[in-house]
């Protein structure tokens, strides 16, 4: 235990001892193995775990940890965690890690306003079956729903397979509580119900930085609906009321450690209609995903041939009945849901789409019109399941890296994005898998790397592919990230990404928030790839 995280220690187990700190602080072996991965390639032991009981608990961590700085030690790095499913190593730490799926995880619905209320220990599965109950969904649906925590969901602004039509999480969050880097709690959106000395500040400083670059900023984003890189600049207004929500939603817990959100939930669709394009020619996806996102769909979604041969050694039923969408030249697959008021307007939208696609000029597309409900669901398994096929199915000493798996640009540039991606990954002599929620121009480029190489070898072939993965998106007007945030893989390479005054603004961003700088360091800004190197987990 490094002496900054050893000061905090020694503090809070005092408070503990007193009565006044009352939730659980362990040390033991299991809970820090436990906690010191998640679903990257990356391990780093944590100092000691705390299992707050309230948000009081959180305010006392933070208080306790700016307090010492002040009287002159190092500050200790402090992040928040749940399902431990983010893939770029965003709550990763060798300081301290609050969870909160101990104590603080109720989940709580109000019919009338079709809004949930959940504390961040909550898992996204008992949110999702508390809210269902209504026919009610949370709209950014990630594929790791059954897995996954809705702290961890906010903190990268995860998306899913209705972000097409619903959007991000940034979208359909509400307000927040958070509790400050200093110890207290401001609220935002709709659970701001007066004004806040602090959050006001707060507002106009971030009124001032965004100003600064507004302009730069729009077209370094990318041309592209959603990002999770950086922070969301782009959602403060220059001129008039600030919601504070949207900073908070992406960033990963380095600005504030949030305790309780307010959701907005949609009625799930009742009807829906499948297509399945299978595509020979990956040229033609600009067409394909311009015909089909002209059409209103409740989803869009795709695997390639790499995944689902991977997928036969664990979804052999289903792989068996969705063989015949897989010819000797087809390239990946297209889901193309549809979804109406009744089901013969889904229908008619599904057959307008497919018509479209098969009259398009050149060879025939091969568009398959699902109204089994077995394949309709056995198609979806394999989409859902496509990063467990590229991360469990490897040869031996081989691992899937999450480093440009989160890559977006619009979908108008995928005949050159797509065949630039595989000449990069053959330039590298890289095996992989993609898939994703094409719809919106993401793609989920899962390489796999031989992690039997001496760990710098290895380290520096996943940095020069990642760089040259992440120049390519930005010719194309794309991002870096769109739904998994940065983490320890992506914040080296912010900085050359958005340039040198955009960068800056997020150093002043994080400043501001965070001044003593204890909110899950490195991440965001100043992450360095001696990281990358240092915290593989070979």
């Amino acid at each position: 235990m490094h002496s900054e995280t050893k000061s905090i220690f020694d503090k809070l187990m005092s408070l503990k001892r007193e009565g006044i700190f009352k939730g659980e602080i362990e040390t033991g072996v299991e809970t820090l193995e436990s906690h010191s991965k998640d679903v990257s390639v990356f391990k780093v032991v944590p100092g000691f775990v705390v299992f707050p009981q309230d948000t009081e608990d959180v305010q006392l961590i933070l208080k306790e940890a700016t307090q010492l700085v002040a009287e002159g030690a190092e500050p200790v790095s402090i992040t928040a965690r749940a399902g431990g499913t983010c893939m770029s190593g965003g709550s990763l730490t060798e300081g301290v890690v609050i969870n909160m799926t101990r104590h603080m995880n109720s989940v709580s619905y109000d019919t009338s306003l079709k809004r949930a209320t959940a504390q961040m220990g909550a898992m996204f599965k008992v949110i999702a079956d508390t809210i269902s109950i209504d026919g009610a969904i949370f709209g950014s649906y990630p594929s790791s729903k059954d897995m996954c925590g809705i702290a961890g969901m906010i903190g990268n602004n995860a998306s899913g397979e209705k972000s097409v039509r619903l959007g991000a999480t940034i979208d359909n969050v509400l307000g927040l509580e958070v509790v400050l880097a200093d110890g207290s709690v401001i609220h935002t959106g709709v659970l701001e119900t007066q004004k806040d000395e602090k959050a006001e500040h707060l507002k106009s400083e971030l009124k001032k930085i965004k100003t600064s670059i507004s302009s730069d900023f729009k077209k370094a984003l990318g041309r592209v609906p959603k990002a999770a890189s950086g922070y969301r600049l782009e959602r403060i207004p220059e001129m008039g009321a600030v919601d504070l929500t949207p900073i908070f939603v992406g960033a990963q817990g380095t600005l504030g450690i949030i305790t309780k959100a307010v959701l907005k939930c949609t009625p799930a669709p009742e009807y829906t209609r499948l297509l399945v394009v299978s595509v020979e020619d990956l040229e033609r996806l600009p067409f394909i995903l311009q015909t089909v996102m002209s059409l209103n769909p409740e989803g869009v979604e795709t695997f390639d041939k790499n995944t689902f041969v991977r997928a036969k050694n664990f979804l052999v039923e289903e792989t068996t009945m969705c063989q015949k969408f897989f010819s000797e030249k087809t390239e990946l697959v297209v889901l193309a849901q549809f979804s109406e008021a009744t089901q013969a307007d889904t229908d008619t939208m599904a057959r307008k789409c497919k018509e479209i696609l098969e009259k398009s000029p050149g060879s025939p597309l091969k568009v398959a019109y699902i109204d089994d409900e077995v394949l309709h669901d056995s198609i979806w398994k394999i989409r859902r399941s496509s990063f467990s096929a590229m991360r469990d199915w490897n040869p031996e000493g081989t691992r899937a890296v999450p480093c440009i798996e989160d890559i977006i640009v619009p979908v108008d540039r995928f005949g050159e994005f797509v065949p630039g991606l595989v000449a990069l990954l053959k330039k590298h002599n890289i095996s992989y898998g993609f898939h994703g929620h094409i719809g919106d121009g993401s793609l989920r480029i899962v390489p796999v790397f031989d992690f039997r190489e001496e760990r710098s070898i290895l380290a520096k072939k996943i940095i020069d592919f990642t760089r040259e993965g992440i120049q390519l998106v930005k010719s194309l007007e794309g991002n870096m990230s769109a739904d998994h945030s940065d983490g320890i893989i992506r914040t080296p390479f912010i900085r050359e990404f958005y340039g040198e005054k955009i960068y800056n603004a997020f150093v002043e961003v994080k400043n501001l928030f965070d001044p003593v700088g204890i909110l899950n360091k490195g991440k965001k800004v100043r992450g360095s790839e001696e990281l990358i190197a240092t915290y593989l987990d070979k």
